[in-house]
């Protein structure tokens, strides 16, 4: 079983129920991967069942997320060759909002003063309460 943690956008809902009435959600959902090229989108068809099928259902197309989960491959046979078909499955799944634009920090031009007390206390060299400490370390 190959373990996979990605974040997704969902770009299809499909819906159906097993025997037991559990929901199942399937379809494609989109990630992305570093390569030559650079940010890479690629596509791969998902399932879920139970809670995150849930989820993925309210959601519903473009949810952003992290999917945690395994890759299934499945062996199709055709006429002369046999194709494999990798697919997500989903057992966890929590939505979040995408990054929209690249935020960047700067310093803040106007720096705070040290309150009076705390100059006060630089002042005097002031390192404790009082109290007596113990040298040993306390485990």
């Amino acid at each position: 079983m190959i373990n996979a943690t990605s974040t997704v956008r969902i770009k299809s809902v499909n819906q159906t129920h097993d025997k037991e009435g559990s929901l199942i959600a399937f379809g494609i959902a989109e990630f992305y991967y570093r390569g030559r090229e650079g940010v890479v989108a690629d596509e791969i068809p998902y399932r879920s069942k139970g809670t995150p099928a849930v989820i993925i259902n309210e959601k519903g197309v473009g949810v952003h997320g992290t999917a945690e989960g395994f890759i299934d491959q499945q062996v199709d046979i055709r006429e002369n060759y046999k194709e494999k078909i990798a697919t997500l499955v989903i057992r966890n799944f929590v939505s979040e909002e995408p990054i929209s634009e690249l935020v960047q920090t700067t310093s803040n031009p106007h720096s705070s003063e040290t309150p009076e007390f705390a100059k006060e206390l630089l002042e005097d060299k002031i390192t404790s309460t009082g109290e007596d400490l113990d040298q040993s370390p306390p485990f």
